[in-house]
């Protein structure tokens, strides 16, 4: 157990140095092993097929430069290509505005499609769906900011719109993600880092694609708000722990969303149910311990969906229970380095530190949780 002064202490140095960087839409210079000396994100031209853009050069590895267009997209520039394909510019580095990325879209999908302008995004959808698309992403983002701020998140305003696509069926939202290079299959919709943008389909009822929605639109949300970052190492229990939080409907409805069973996300609740005794924490700490070490588990076919639940019911815990550690874990994430590879050990350590607890005792008091859940 970590002594309640340390633990505070700790939390004041994460909101220090949380406060001192701008993420997602910005850069934090700070490097770790294996990446050269940088001076700061500079503004440059850089090509793109046979097209120059200008962007903002952000990181050197070893291997490639990683270059922010004005779009938000992120693009590699080989190490070997750098003095071809990017040239420094005097030219400031300025985010494309709402009109010109609008008129971009409306380029890049035609007269089919609507790009419809709400506060924070543009979307994309066929013509004449009105605006269901467009309220529900603005409901998705602003019920997300709401439940960060309340629990001491940094929360920080993008310089991108968020874009979000909204294809007529599956077939059609399969063949833009081949177009863009994503391999997935058996998917209702997907959050695409390197484009910024939310993909999904309208070939079907609402309601059954919904939730996938919302666990989508919250990584959206996050990662264009600084909760997560787009360019470091970020546990997936964590990312994937907080989409699955925003599945259920009620965290939209500030009203239903009083009551804790509403918010409880009822498909992973079910499955741990079904899979462990949570009774005994036996089963639960020995997830708890492997999602904290690494992320294996999320990309076995077989163990996939124990792992976002378990990942889920941590982060619904700490949001429940833990504001602190529900925002310390987060803040401290989002600002670490760029580029650098977050080893085993040090996650178990940085877990321990935050939470003020080693794994076993924490899963004890999940299991407890999970236990009293209607």
């Amino acid at each position: 157990m970590y002594p309640t002064k340390l633990r505070r202490w700790h939390s004041a140095m994460i909101r220090t140095c949380s406060a001192l960087v701008l993420l997602a839409c910005c850069w934090t210079p700070v490097f770790a092993n294996g990446l050269q000396p940088f001076r700061g994100p500079q503004p440059v031209r850089f090509l793109v097929g046979t097209n120059w853009q200008t962007g903002l050069h952000l990181i050197d590895s070893s291997t490639e430069s990683l270059v922010m267009a004005r779009d938000g997209w992120l693009h590699t520039v080989a190490a070997d290509s750098r003095q071809t394909k990017m040239q420094p510019t005097r030219k400031r580095f300025e985010p494309a505005s709402a009109m010109q990325m609008r008129n971009q879209l409306r380029a890049e999908f035609g007269s089919d499609f609507d790009v419809v302008a709400t506060q924070n995004f543009l979307v994309v959808q066929p013509r004449g769906r009105g605006d269901r698309w467009p309220e529900m992403f603005e409901d998705c983002h602003r019920s997300f900011v709401d439940f960060m701020t309340k629990r001491g998140v940094q929360v920080r305003h993008g310089r991108f719109p968020m874009v979000a696509v909204v294809l007529p069926d599956a077939r059609a939202m399969y063949a833009e993600l081949d177009r863009l290079k994503i391999d997935v299959s058996r998917v209702s919709g997907i959050y695409a880092n390197r484009c910024n943008r939310v993909m999904t389909h309208d070939g079907g009822r609402l309601a059954s694609i919904a939730a996938t929605v919302r666990h989508e639109a919250a990584h959206q949300s996050a990662f264009n708000t600084g909760v997560h970052s787009r360019v470091n190492d970020t546990p997936s229990w964590i990312t994937e722990g907080v989409g699955q939080m925003f599945e259920p409907a009620a965290i939209n409805s500030a009203g239903a969303s009083q009551r804790i069973g509403e918010r409880v996300n009822a498909e992973s609740m079910a499955h741990l149910r079904k899979t462990m005794t949570l009774r005994s924490s036996k089963d639960l700490a020995g997830w708890v311990q492997r999602l904290v070490d690494g992320d294996e588990a999320f990309r076995d076919p077989v163990e996939v969906h124990t792992a976002y639940s378990v990942a889920w019911a941590m982060m619904f815990y700490l949001s429940e229970r833990d504001n602190e550690g529900f925002a310390d874990i987060l803040n401290f994430t989002a600002t670490r380095p760029p580029f650098e590879t977050y080893r085993r050990g040090q996650r178990r350590i940085d877990f321990e530190r935050i939470m003020g607890t080693d794994t076993l005792t924490f899963a004890n008091r999940l299991a407890r949780f999970l236990n009293d859940l209607p």
